[in-house]
């Protein structure tokens, strides 16, 4: 019964659970937990208990060791004890990294599913459904799970921030003083990495970054209707805004010396193609990407076609997905 329970097990995490290979090699110390009729629901839940409990027992053997290190009294014995805690260690590393990584493959083609049309409209979604992919609507990091958000599709630093808000009013936010009634998809303040009071030149923040979605296919804009106008105008009543401090104190912020970054994603159509040649953003040689400087408001941006977007994700990600036989499917 329990060869065949393993066959299953190994079964299971094989095709569908990779991030449980690590506890394969300690399977017969914890099989007969798992009933004969299990289900896989059953079985995964097995595997992640003793995954979890694996996980506090390593803790608390990590915590021994630096004791045992202080003493330095039998250091073979102590080398041993390093080098098998360290093996055991990146296993589960290695588990959590798989894990993460089918996260990553299914937002992948969920994101892919997104841009697809309504077969029985045949019409493109709203922004909001790429919107949600990529962070939650209506809420700030202070209120939403690491997660939760996807902002590796269009950036991996931007996952690194000192304070998100996702299309909320400026003059809602807790966290940002201003009246102004505009409210950005993205308004991001890269997080603090060193600031030392009174010193000179020295900001709380490294960057201030805007986000702005469009409709796919959305083909309808003007001189004065663009998403790049859009993000221009957030800016400038950002600007006009006050930053604080996790007191609740105002900082002050000079933002000529805060480096400002815009991030338009949409599909480059006809019409957008149009106002952002008038503008002298460059093109990338595919044409599905503009980017360009601002020199009147010290503005770096990028128009990012979701075409692009997703398949510079899936190339960004194809290195994992393969090293654990997921490309199977779209991404």
């Amino acid at each position: 019964m329990n060869e065949i329970k393993t066959q299953r097990v190994l079964g299971f995490v094989q095709t569908e659970a990779p991030q449980y290979k690590p506890l394969l090699r300690y399977l017969p110390s914890f099989i007969r937990e798992i009933a004969p009729n299990a289900s896989k629901t059953d079985i995964e839940f097995a595997l992640h208990r003793e995954l979890h409990r694996r996980e506090v027992a390593l803790k608390r053997e990590s915590g021994k060791i630096l004791v045992e290190a202080a003493k330095l009294k039998d250091y073979d014995g102590y080398r041993d004890r390093l080098a098998e805690f360290l093996e055991q260690s990146n296993e589960l590393g290695a588990s959590a990294l798989a894990q993460y990584v089918m996260h990553r493959k299914i937002v992948i083609e969920l994101f892919d599913k997104a841009l697809s049309t309504d077969r029985k409209t045949e019409k493109y979604p709203l922004e909001e459904a790429v919107h949600n992919i990529l962070f939650p609507m209506g809420s700030t990091d202070r209120d939403t799970l690491y997660s939760q958000h996807n902002l590796w599709m269009i950036d991996e630093r931007l996952t690194y921030h000192w304070f998100l808000s996702s299309d909320k009013p400026l003059k809602k936010l807790k966290e940002f003083q201003s009246t102004s009634s505009l409210r950005p998809d993205l308004f991001i303040f890269d997080r603090k990495i060193t600031f030392s009071e009174g010193e000179e030149g020295q900001q709380p923040v490294n960057s201030l970054v805007v986000v702005e979605f469009k409709r796919p296919q959305r083909d309808d804009y003007t001189d004065q209707d663009n998403p790049l106008q859009q993000v221009l105008d957030q800016i400038r009543d950002i600007r006009k805004g006050q930053v604080k401090d996790e007191k609740g104190r105002p900082i002050v912020l000079a933002y000529d010396k805060v480096p400002t970054f815009a991030y338009i994603i949409c599909d480059i159509t006809p019409s957008l193609r149009e106002v952002l040649v008038d503008r002298d953003a460059q093109g990338t040689p595919d044409g599905l990407s503009y980017y360009g400087y601002h020199k009147n408001h010290s503005v770096y941006f990028e128009v990012i076609d979701y075409a692009k977007l997703l398949t510079d994700a899936k190339k960004r990600n194809r290195v994992f997905f393969d090293k654990l036989n997921l490309l199977g499917g779209k991404a």
